[in-house]
């Protein structure tokens, strides 16, 4: 049984940009006078950073995965209100203003917020000196998550690292976010537990977030020394069936290493994947499963490219009945298969879920370290073996070492992540990484360029800090 974390204080600090700078001192409702004078009271506020963290509420909780799926051609949508923004990401000609952009900026920036506050307030004679590390030990967790995913959205970012910062400054340097990041991540896999409370940092998520950050940076060694350290702890392992890793009746399983817990009755804890992929006319399983008019599809082509006994492909609606017309829907055959890896919440508010989503999972790290060693020293045994891991829970043929070379062993392993990873937000930054994201969307006919692996600085922060610079080309 899972133990949700939702306890969380809607805090009034603002963002770390206004409209106009403020000299004078302003006291809020953070003053340790008040609430961050009893381990309790830091709690709260933990809980709210994490709570930010999680990516929660509603556009908050879906838009990374459109974000990273739509650009990278693997899903399309249609439908709603949502349509031209999501058009907007479909043909590369997203801008500051994006709506969905703006929202991974306040969020991460809002977590890191609420960390520092914490951070800033530890040195209290009444706190176990326990409370202490394990308290800042989660901080550093949490702003090294929070940066990480700044800087694979945005590039290098302004560092805040304490609530007496500035709110007006520029971006760090690209070494300086650099180091930044692995130092917070370093210190949170020295200090956090192997276990810990549901939702909450370990030492394995801690390792799996790094060991994707230096991924994605190709530090190949670096990532293969931090994917074997996370193999080595033992604790996690790919579940017999593929299908059970998605189970809201699973929820915290050991494929997972780093997962954002939602909760469908919380104010701002819940997601809304599925209430964005299927169409009103869909035949929902319990009463209560709202959707919204927008749909999610996924491309003929993608759908053909499995092999035929590969049970991931079977989390894949390719038709139903019409609950209005009594009539089958052909989706496969019109680009318009619709992804199902999240089940229906039968404990649904509406188009509000509870389903955790899965951030980091041992699959991504079997194949995470095979790229690395594959780009380190070429084909190897090993490399063979760690796809194998992933192919023989999919129910589909292994690998041979011979006649494989390092190129197209690179193309094998993209193409087996794309079958393993579909629509759980990956898909970008792995296109980025092996030099296919934008030569693909221009095969697609998308008018776009090499500034386009980086999202703008979102306007309203522009305006708000004239020291912030936009990311070249927007």
């Amino acid at each position: 049984m899972k133990t949700h974390i939702y306890k969380f204080l809607i805090v009034i600090f603002g963002l770390f940009a206004c409209e106009d700078r403020l000299d004078e001192e302003v006291f809020s409702e953070l003053a340790p006078s008040n609430l961050l004078i009893t381990e309790e009271g830091i709690n709260s506020l933990l809980n709210s950073a994490y709570t930010y963290g999680h990516r929660s509420g509603g556009d908050t909780s879906w838009s990374p995965y459109y974000m990273a799926s739509m650009p990278a051609g693997e899903v399309w949508g249609a439908g709603g209100g949502i349509e031209s923004l999501w058009q907007a990401l479909i043909d590369h000609n997203w801008d500051s203003n994006h709506s969905q952009i703006r929202t991974q900026w306040v969020g991460y920036y809002r977590s890191i917020r609420d960390a520092n506050v914490v951070l800033d307030n530890l040195e209290n004679e009444d706190f176990s000196e326990e409370f202490r590390q394990n308290t800042e030990a989660e901080v550093h967790f949490l702003r090294g998550w929070s940066y990480s995913e700044l800087y694979n959205l945005f590039g290098a970012v302004p560092l805040y690292t304490s609530p007496g910062d500035d709110p007006l400054l520029p971006r760090a340097t690209e070494a300086e976010v650099q180091a930044f990041i692995e130092q917070e991540l370093n210190l949170a896999i020295n200090a956090l537990p192997v276990q810990n409370e549901f939702g909450r940092g370990t030492r394995g998520a801690a390792l799996g977030i790094l060991a994707k950050y230096y991924l994605n940076r190709k530090q190949w060694q670096e990532a293969a020394d931090l994917t074997q350290q996370i193999i080595d702890l033992g604790v996690y392992q790919l579940l017999p069936e593929f299908r059970q890793v998605f189970s809201i009746d699973n929820e915290g399983n050991n494929e997972l290493l780093w997962t954002l817990p939602k909760d469908a009755s919380g104010v701002s804890t819940f997601q809304q994947l599925n209430a964005l992929i299927f169409p009103p006319d869909f035949p929902r399983p319990f009463p209560n499963n709202g959707v919204f008019a927008a749909r999610t599809y996924l491309f003929d082509d993608f759908v053909n490219s499995f092999e035929a006994n590969d049970v991931r492909k079977n989390l894949i609606i390719t038709e139903y009945m019409s609950t209005a017309s009594g009539e089958i829907v052909q989706g496969l055959g019109n680009d318009q298969s619709f992804p199902f890896k999240i089940e229906w919440d039968p404990s649904s508010v509406g188009a509000r879920a509870g389903n955790d989503i899965p951030i980091i999972r041992y699959a991504d790290i079997l194949l995470s370290r095979a790229e690395a060693l594959n780009e380190l020293s070429g084909p190897s045994a090993e490399a063979i073996d760690l796809i194998n891991q992933v192919r023989i829970r999919a129910g589909i043929p292994t690998l041979s070492l011979a006649g494989f070379n390092q190129q197209s062993l690179r193309e094998t392993i993209l193409q087996e992540r794309e079958w393993e990873l579909w629509f759980e937000g990956k898909a970008r930054e792995d296109q980025i990484r092996q030099g296919v994201f934008i030569p693909r969307a221009q095969a697609r006919g998308k008018i776009t360029a090499d500034f386009r692996i980086l999202f703008p600085i979102p306007e309203r922060e522009l305006d708000a800090n004239p020291a912030l610079e936009q990311n070249p080309g927007y």
